[in-house]
């Protein structure tokens, strides 16, 4: 007995084997499932063929508009007509929903094959078959939008046809730009982006023109995983792969699989461009790079001559040997043409004219603890060598210790952390009879390889192996040998203490007990006695002594690396980083007068030193002259033009006196330095917003966090959206600092302030302002115990925290003791106003708040935001606004979002 018809449209309720669609259509099976919908395997009894159904959901608020878009663009889909690319037969409006009728594909999917990388024979064969689908699609004016191994069909006579034009967006072949109305729609009107988010390119993923350029990226993706059965970026949440896709470069494809030839590699690397500009324009021009790489590759030529595309030629052997000659020839001259073509465009790039170089901690594999602990101390060595070199004009350098302090492991990290754009990746290696080594310079923005250099010297000679460091990655960098005065005399003579001084140094710094500590204090030891005439092992000594004392609190450990530094000055006192060591250890001890003096002995003896320079102007501060702290980074800059560091220490400054535009222009004169470094672009933006300039300050630090997250940013872009009124972004981007560090109480406070503001989310608000106020106090208590004195932000921060939380006693006791902690300060003085606000006493509030814009609150708060909605009624508000100035002084940090 047959199934009995339906004529119910919804395949979901009728998807089980049997049941009839529109009388016309019995269900097989289901193939697959999804968010929009589902796609069944299903028999056509009127033509008499197996076709695959795709039911699209278009139900919920912006159904209309969808089910209008999908049936515009799968009608245009419909139109092309290519054997690869698997036919729409019909597009059925059902009312709600869309039904697509298409061609049954026989064959398993790409995604099934899989397991394992392709054989390049079969690349090359299917990759042709790919870029000629996708460029009939794209001949006809159609983007495919989903292009993904699951959307390409192998079938059983091997042949490739792309599957699913369901989300496909038609272009203008004219202007380029997607139809209509040259704006970008997606299949979910304005909620997100269209597609599968690991093959989506990154312009898919924010919003920018959709085009050719978009389907060469995913299929960049699907080739790379064809090469290396492994997906270019990791998968995770949806957070963590845009941040890949946008920020990272994934490993070339012959690193990963060796058997990939480099050309090919390449051709893939330009598919996988984020800037689509810097992509293929045109499947036309992927398939003459395939083809070019494909001639490149080892086994070009028998391929191509045992294809026999002439048989004629085969019955007389005079014409065979003669076609043989002419094939060869040509193929000759092909790889010649392709190899020039590929030295062109191809070649690894040249270095930058304005060199930003991080050193990577050095790679050991299978080496143990000593080794491990000698390549760190020899790469840090290194770094000291090099640093010598920041007196050219086109060269600084990250500080070692700034690679250890952010655990930087890849070239893309150097990028993100420290706004690089070259960075050495060293690999170190320990053999029963050589010392090894393998320096690349690579460019972090693409992973390319700009150069290598390999070392091997005797196991006998650690002095030959540092100079050899030094000496190769000065002709990675392009950098000059200068003698003995670049090249940073290590101090020692001996083998053996060179060997002890570079393992204590990278024991010190791997240290994670006392026992690892007393271990790198022992070889230290050991180097002094080796050499006692040698300052270098003594201040290396008094750098691991200070690092006892500061993790044991013990005073006798202070006083050993305070005679252990000045034993190393006593030594050499021509040497910089004795004086600076010995500064950090007064420093410490607050003997800041003292301190100074050895900083600025340090900078005298090597102006390229950053740590002894930073250190020399923060002990200005902590003795209270602010103009000398000014004075010496203006110095820095001078002899360091082209350093972005002064830039940032002046720009700092600028900003804690409240000189906003003199600020600004150092952290503009910092990025032109520094043109990757998020924190530059941070500051700036927080800057922007103290001015009033929202527009400009969102647009910068969203350029920030897409460079890396990082919580400044993402603060001042929450304070940037609070003061515009848009609270629901405001909640979000300070959630958003939460998860990338800024965890501490000031955050908190702003997160409930904007949830407060937002209305309706009072939970929330009240839970933010809780855990606000559990960090708050834990902060005071631990200042308590150590015997400083509390923050008084900490109590005039929560004073006006406690009447949203109906707590007003406790509001008027935090105030009191802000205020008599310090009531001059402009910040403590508008917690005051606010709090008062909230209490009722309306005449104090507005008293204590024209004392907060006398001492520098930025004015352009005041006008902005919505916490000054009900003050604005009142007349002493409007004319203090009135009468101010633009901010020109200011309290809150640009660079970790201020309290507002």
């Amino acid at each position: 007995m047959p199934a009995p018809e339906s004529s119910d449209p919804d395949p979901t309720a009728a998807g089980s084997s049997g049941r009839v669609l529109l009388g016309r259509f019995r269900v097989e099976k289901v193939l697959g499932r999804g968010g929009m919908g589902e796609v069944l395997l299903a028999h056509d009894t009127l033509l008499q063929r197996r076709v695959a159904l795709k039911h699209l959901h278009t139900d919920g608020a912006q159904g209309a508009d969808r089910r209008g878009a999908l049936l515009k663009e799968a009608r245009r889909a419909s139109q092309v007509s290519d054997r690869r690319i698997a036919a729409i037969h019909d597009v059925l409006d059902l009312g709600d929903d869309v039904l697509l009728v298409m061609e049954y594909v026989d064959g398993q999917t790409l995604r099934e094959r899989l397991r394992e990388p392709f054989p390049l024979e079969t690349f090359w064969e299917l990759s042709g078959q790919c870029v000629g689908a996708l460029g009939a699609a794209h001949a006809k004016g159609v983007i495919h939008r989903d292009i993904k191994p699951e959307n390409l069909m192998l079938t059983r006579e091997h042949e490739i046809k792309i599957l699913d034009f369901g989300i496909a967006l038609r272009s203008d072949p004219a202007s380029g730009a997607v139809t209509p109305g040259g704006t970008t729609h997606t299949i979910e009107g304005n909620r997100g982006p269209a597609g599968t988010p690991q093959y989506m390119a990154p312009e898919a993923h924010y919003g920018g023109r959709i085009d050719e350029r978009t389907d060469i990226f995913s299929l960049g993706a699907v080739f790379y995983e064809m090469l290396t059965a492994r997906h270019p970026f990791a998968g995770g949440a949806y957070e963590s792969l845009l941040d890949q896709i946008m920020n990272s470069v994934p490993a070339p494809a012959n690193q990963v699989n060796p058997a990939v030839p480099l050309a090919l590699s390449l051709v893939v690397d330009k598919m996988l461009a984020r800037d689509p500009a810097q992509r293929y324009a045109s499947c036309e021009e992927v398939a003459g790079a395939l083809a070019a790489a494909r001639a490149e590759a080892p086994g070009a030529l028998s391929s191509a001559t045992s294809a026999g595309s002439m048989p004629a030629a085969r019955s007389v052997p005079g014409a065979r040997r003669l076609l043989r000659s002419v094939v060869l020839a040509l193929a000759v001259l092909a790889l010649a043409v392709a190899g020039f073509f590929t030295w062109r465009t191809l070649a690894a790039p040249r270095l930058p004219n304005n060199r930003n170089l991080a050193l990577l901690l050095p790679a050991t594999p299978g080496a143990n603890r000593d080794f491990s602990a000698f390549a760190l101390g020899s790469i840090e060595l290194l770094a000291a060598r090099l640093q010598r070199h920041q007196d050219q004009p086109s060269f600084q350098m990250s500080t070692f210790q700034e690679s250890l302090d952010d655990k930087v492991g890849s070239a893309e990290d150097a990028r993100k952390l420290m706004g690089a754009n070259l960075a050495l990746v060293s690999t170190l290696e320990l053999t029963a009879t050589a010392l090894r080594a393998r320096l690349e310079l690579r460019e972090p923005v693409r992973g390319r390889l700009v150069g290598a250099r390999s070392i091997d010297v005797p196991l006998s000679a650690p002095q030959v192996f540092m100079d050899s460091l030094y000496s190769k990655t000065v002709s990675l960098l392009g950098l000059p040998q200068r003698g003995a005065r670049a090249r940073y005399d290590p101090g020692v003579r001996g083998a053996g203490t060179m060997r002890f001084l570079a393992q204590g140094m990278g024991r010190s710094h791997l240290a994670e007990t006392d026992a690892d500590l007393k271990l790198a204090r022992d070889d230290l030891e050991t180097a002094c006695r080796a050499e006692p005439d040698a300052a270098a092992p003594h201040v290396r000594l008094a750098a691991a002594e200070l690092r006892t004392a500061r993790r044991t609190k013990a005073p006798v450990w202070l006083d050993r690396a305070e005679a252990s530094a000045r034993k190393a000055v006593a030594l050499d006192s021509s040497r910089a980083e004795c004086h600076r060591v010995l500064g950090e250890i007064l420093g410490y001890r607050k003997s800041y007068v003292e301190s100074l003096a050895e900083y600025q002995r340090a900078c005298e003896l090597d102006p390229t030193d950053d740590d002894a320079w930073y250190r020399h102007g923060r002990t200005h501060q902590r003795l209270g002259d602010a103009a000398a702290e000014r004075a010496v980074y203006v110095a820095a800059s001078e002899r360091r033009p082209s350093s972005y560091r002064p830039r940032w220490w002046l720009g700092s400054w600028e900003a804690k006196q409240g000189h906003i535009e003199a600020a600004t222009q150092c952290f503009v004169e910092m990025i032109r330095r520094a043109p990757e470094l998020a924190t530059g672009y941070a500051s700036l933006g927080g800057l922007l917003v103290l001015q009033g300039e929202y527009d400009r300050a969102i647009d910068t630090l969203h350029f920030a966090v897409s460079l890396r997250p990082m919580d400044a940013a993402f603060s001042n872009l929450g304070t940037a959206y609070f003061n515009t009124g848009r609270l629901t972004e405001s909640v979000d981007a300070y959630n958003q600092a939460i998860q990338f560090g800024s965890a501490g109480y000031v955050m908190w406070l702003n997160l409930g302030d904007a949830y407060f503001w937002l209305r309706g989310r009072p939970d929330q608000s009240r839970e933010a302002y809780l855990q606000a106020l559990r960090l708050a106090r834990a902060e005071m208590q631990s200042r308590a115990e150590q015997g400083a004195s509390f923050d008084p932000m900490i109590p005039a921060s929560l004073s006006s925290m406690f009447p949203k939380l109906g707590q007003p006693d406790s509001a008027r006791i935090y105030l009191r003791l802000a205020l008599a902690a310090d009531s001059a300060n402009a910040m403590v003085q508008y917690s005051a106003a606010l709090t008062l606000w909230q209490l009722g006493d309306h005449a104090r509030a507005l008293t204590w708040l024209e004392r907060a814009v006398s001492g520098g609150y930025p004015t352009a708060w005041l006008r902005d935001s919505p916490v000054h909605r009900d003050w604005r009624a009142e007349p002493r508000f409007t004319a203090l606004l009135a009468s101010a100035s633009p901010a020109s002084r200011t309290t809150p940090s640009p660079e970790a979002g201020g309290r507002r």
